[in-house]
């Protein structure tokens, strides 16, 4: 298994690790304190999983696109990135803490009870899915494709607010391209153009939004 990063750490003379939050995928997700403010920020670190040389390429790749287009966006819907480094050979972004939790968390424990969701609550987040998706489409100079849009991935913040997270496999738009370069996306809920048909453009993201609500 592939060693993270210990608790109570200090990255950067800065950020000093104090919870787990979450580990899978690719990365580790953490809880840390900045030392000269006490302000919590999330952590999130890519773990060197893969033993093929390409894929481990491929996977560092994404989390610096993950990392460049983050840092370009500022929407109250998207946790915006604050830093994004390396070191003792591990790579790092540092980003909003978001407490609350995502919507397949709330959708399980609904239907654990045997209830559904109010359609009033979900119309609501679905309004501020849509407006979060419009400001990515319509980013300039060139669009931004979230292609991966799903339960997991839409965080509830204490107060109601919508948060997307997890960019990793977001793209710029190219224009004239016939297909993505990777396919990737969750099976359940990916368009047709996730599976190689065509590019990824904001229709996809739009199919994926129905699949979700």
């Amino acid at each position: 298994m592939i060693d993270i990063t210990p608790l109570g750490t200090v990255l950067k003379n800065k950020y000093q690790i104090i919870e787990l939050v979450k580990r899978g995928g690719m990365g580790a997700i953490f809880k840390v304190k900045e030392t000269s403010s006490g302000k919590i920020w999330a952590l999130k670190e890519l773990l060197d999983l893969d033993t093929d040389q390409q894929e481990r390429e491929n996977n560092l790749k994404m989390f610096q696109e993950e990392a460049r287009l983050l840092s370009t966006l500022s929407h109250p819907n998207i946790p915006q990135v604050v830093a994004y480094f390396a070191d003792n050979n591990k790579n790092y972004l540092v980003m909003d803490f978001i407490t609350g939790e995502n919507l397949e968390e709330k959708l399980n424990k609904t239907l654990q009870k045997g209830e559904m969701l109010p359609l009033k609550q979900v119309l609501e987040w679905a309004c501020q899915i849509c407006r979060v998706l419009d400001y990515l489409h319509n980013h300039k100079p060139t669009p931004i494709i979230f292609r991966d849009l799903k339960p997991a991935n839409i965080m509830v913040t204490n107060e109601g607010i919508v948060k997307l997270i997890d960019f990793g496999i977001a793209r710029t738009y190219k224009i004239g391209k016939r297909k993505d370069t990777f396919i990737f996306g969750t099976i359940n809920y990916a368009s047709p153009e996730h599976r190689g048909s065509a590019q990824t453009d904001h229709r996809s993201d739009i199919y994926t939004l129905g699949a979700t609500l």
